[in-house]
């Protein structure tokens, strides 16, 4: 298993300075343009899940999973999918149709608002 996330982290770019003085981005993109790549990642991410997340839950089960723009847009449609559940994006305040929940928060290079549709757990399948 470690060889494959070596082999994953070989591939991601490190961008000092972006966005800006004194932050490091990782740029995950070169493993998305691989599709072995790709499919390497998604692999682990679900094992990490089904093996050390799912079997503490209460339910035994991940009902919703979130992700938040952009990133979580690329993988957690695709999370939920292989596990069975829905996927709810979480957006930047205004980007979001009908009633929506803010948070709002402090990252590295300033306060951020986020936004998600006001669900149920009874409608978050529909």
């Amino acid at each position: 298993m470690s060889t494959d996330v070596d082999y994953l982290k070989s591939l991601l770019q490190a961008h000092p300075d972006f966005p800006k003085k004194g932050i490091v981005f990782l740029d995950i993109f070169p493993i998305l343009r691989n599709p072995v790549a790709f499919e390497t990642l998604i692999t682990h991410l679900l094992h990490h899940l089904t093996s050390s997340t799912i079997p503490k839950l209460p339910n035994g089960k991940i009902d919703v999973v979130v992700g938040l723009d952009a990133r979580g847009f690329l993988l957690g449609p695709i999370l939920a999918m292989r596990l069975g559940a829905a996927f709810v994006p979480v957006r930047k305040q205004g980007k979001l149709p009908g009633d929506c929940v803010k948070a709002t928060y402090e990252k590295e290079y300033g306060t951020v608002c986020k936004n998600i549709q006001a669900l149920t757990r009874s409608n978050a399948h529909t």
